[in-house]
Parts: structure tokens; sequence; C-alpha cells
């Protein structure tokens, strides 16, 4: 089992919490939950999204492994585009 530094997922935690509140925004329900196995998702309809990456640098990944954008300003909005198109 391989175990992550607690500052990466409070990096990750905060990223995927960015999104939700871009989201919100834009009117699009999503929910921001913790895996089993401890690793934060963000649900988004029917899509769930997980924030991949180590040492600062990060991206928004689907369950299937479709990367979405970086996980910086300007992909965050690129994400919450992406998003919130699939969920209407």
């Amino acid at each position: 089992m391989q175990t992550r530094a607690p500052d990466e997922i409070r990096a990750r935690h905060s990223l995927l919490q960015r999104l939700g509140d871009e989201l919100d925004r834009r009117h699009c329900t999503s929910r921001l939950f913790r895996c089993r196995d401890h690793r934060w998702a963000l649900r988004v309809g029917h899509e769930t999204v997980f924030c991949a990456g180590a040492e600062g640098v990060y991206a928004y990944v689907t369950r299937q492994g479709i990367i979405l954008s970086p996980a910086d300003d300007t992909g965050i909005t690129a994400a919450a585009t992406h998003l919130t198109a699939q969920a209407r």
C-alpha cells in the first residue's frame, strides 16, 4: 500500500474544493466525498473526478482516466466548463 503525505492530501482536497466552488457558481450540483481508500473525489452528475499528480503538479482526472485539465486557475475553468456541459 502506498502512503501519501498529509500535505499532498490537503492539496488535492483543496483543489477539488475549488473546482466544486466553481461548479456551484455555475449552478451545477457537485458533492465532495472521501473514498474508502482515503482519496478525495468530486461527484458531478454521473462523473467522478479525482485530483492526480504529485509534488505540486496536479491534474483533474475522471474515474475512466481521462485528463480534464491541469489543476491550476485556468484549468479549473476548463474542467468546470467540460463538466457542466456533460451534466446538462
